[in-house]
């Protein structure tokens, strides 16, 4: 019924309260650009001819030299326009084990990093993440896009026995270094976006997605040589396995060789459990980045991220061998923050005619994490994109 409802409102925002916004700042912008048009009839023909070629990709979509990491971060704003593309994300955690911003001790893992009544056997020593998603793009409108993305995902992670803790679950403790590995279809993510704003050198719109639940949630250990260790720990399944709502608001600029921009987004769990019965906690990204463009069709960029994430409702409803923190609910989630560094490659005309590509890396600044976690390490974003 929840869903429903959430449906609901996604078709009336669409196709009822966006689009009224629009056209009325629609018409606003229109008076700007005739402005703008009676302006540049003064300007120097060869700087207009110089920036001809770079502004040719803002025809086709906003934010041609936005950070790779950014996720609906631009629009097509031609009626009839699709676009292809690509995107990579790499991430990993490895090194101390955290219990909120300080490294925890062993000790300290054994005793209070599972629950009051069952000490660790063991704990994660790294763990590694690659999502490959593959985005599809088609403007109905020259103010409305629409999104289908689907992902595939494989990770792996080391886990380390713990001196002095104890195995648990049938067996499933682990006595030195023992990896897993999962991989396979992740969630798929469909979206609306809608143009609030466009005027010469600034543009804001709205992103309006949902992730439907593709992902499986209920990924077993194999019995490689192990006692059946029931699911695999809650950060290694493929999916939330809940219909998630993503809503985003994305302000972007640009003068001259100059770029900025700044997002607000987040991801809100509609269900109350997913069939494994549990669902990951919401959670909300802010942030902001400036960029130079130092040739034609390159330019660098700088980006802060602040991300907040909650710990997981509800807990594993078949067996799990509870070996260690990432296999309890209180262990996961937290705040974070982070710094981009990116470079970004545009090409409006010859042999790459219409393709983009960019790429980022993100280096951890503090990790503030609920109950005991693994720190991140620098994680790495890239994406690719074909506009036609």
């Amino acid at each position: 019924m929840k869903l429903f409802l959430w449906l609901k409102m996604w078709i009336v925002a669409s196709f009822v309260v966006v689009p009224s916004y629009v056209f009325a700042s629609a018409s606003v912008s229109d008076t700007h650009a005739e402005e703008e048009t009676t302006h540049h009839h003064h300007d120097d023909k060869s700087e207009a001819h110089t920036e001809e070629s770079h502004n040719h990709v803002h025809k086709h979509h906003h934010g041609g030299h936005m950070p790779a990491g950014v996720m609906f971060g631009h629009m097509l704003d031609q009626a009839g326009d699709f676009m292809f593309g690509y995107r990579l994300m790499i991430g990993r955690q490895g090194g101390d084990v955290l219990h909120g911003t300080h490294k925890a001790s062993d000790h300290a893992i054994i005793n209070l990093g599972c629950s009051d009544t069952i000490k660790c056997g063991s704990a994660p020593s790294k763990m590694n993440m690659k999502m490959h998603m593959i985005n599809m793009m088609y403007a109905p409108t020259n103010w409305m896009n629409l999104m289908v993305m689907p992902t595939f995902v494989d990770m792996n992670m080391d886990v380390r026995g713990l001196s002095g803790g104890a195995g648990h679950g049938g067996g499933h403790g682990h006595a030195g270094i023992s990896t897993h590995s999962t991989g396979g279809v992740g969630d798929t993510t469909i979206a609306s976006m809608f143009e609030l704003y466009d005027s010469p050198g600034h543009w804001l719109h709205l992103g309006l997605g949902f992730s439907a639940p593709t992902g499986n949630v209920g990924v077993k250990f194999k019995n490689n040589g192990h006692a059946a260790g029931g699911l695999v720990h809650f950060g290694m399944q493929l999916g939330s396995g809940t219909w998630d709502f993503m809503p985003s608001l994305t302000y972007t600029g640009e003068h001259n060789r100059w770029s900025w921009g700044a997002q607000l987004s987040g991801t809100k769990r509609m269900e109350d459990q997913n069939k494994s019965g549990y669902r990951l906690g919401d959670m909300f990204q802010a942030t902001t980045w400036g960029g130079y463009r130092f040739m034609r069709n390159f330019s660098v960029t700088l980006r802060g991220i602040y991300t907040v994430q909650g710990a997981i409702h509800g807990d594993f409803n078949t067996f799990n061998a509870r070996t260690g923190p990432m296999d309890f609910p209180a262990n996961h989630g937290g705040q974070f923050w982070d710094i981009g560094i990116g470079i970004n490659a545009v090409f409006p005309r010859g042999i790459l005619h219409d393709h983009t590509l960019s790429v980022e890396w993100l280096q951890p600044m503090q990790d503030d994490v609920n109950g005991y976690r693994l720190e991140r390490k620098p994680a790495f974003a890239l994406t690719w994109n074909y506009t036609f």
